[in-house]
């Protein structure tokens, strides 16, 4: 791949990325800990996306069970940032056990906004 190709792919994935990677978890009220969720999530679901779009060997290794374990993780990270809302721990937990739409959708986005009209 040239440096002009690898230019624009990189632009058609911010773009592409921008909006879907900011999906709206749900929370009913947004404190630093689910604006820490909130963060990871997007930088989280854009990476794998962009891992299934390029082929990524590392896409091969996205499961439920690491998906579980980053979320975890993650959820554990967050807490130091501050005290949950009622709630959002089970509502990220929801939304995460659909990883697979999310990650897909986002993969299906960046392949249709990469094709030329």
């Amino acid at each position: 791949m040239n440096v002009r190709t690898v230019c624009l792919l990189a632009g058609v994935l911010l773009a592409a990325t921008t909006n879907l990677a900011n999906a709206d978890i749900g929370f009913t009220r947004k404190g630093p800990f689910e604006a820490c969720l909130d963060g990871a999530y997007g930088t989280w679901v854009k990476i794998q996306a962009e891992h299934l779009v390029n082929e990524d060997r590392r896409a091969q290794h996205l499961d439920d069970a690491s998906v579980a374990a980053w979320t975890v993780a993650t959820l554990n990270d967050c807490r130091k940032r501050g005290a949950a809302e009622a709630g959002s721990v089970e509502r990220f937990g929801r939304y995460m056990a659909r990883w697979r739409e999310h990650v897909f959708d986002l993969a299906a986005s960046i392949r249709r906004s990469g094709q030329s009209d």
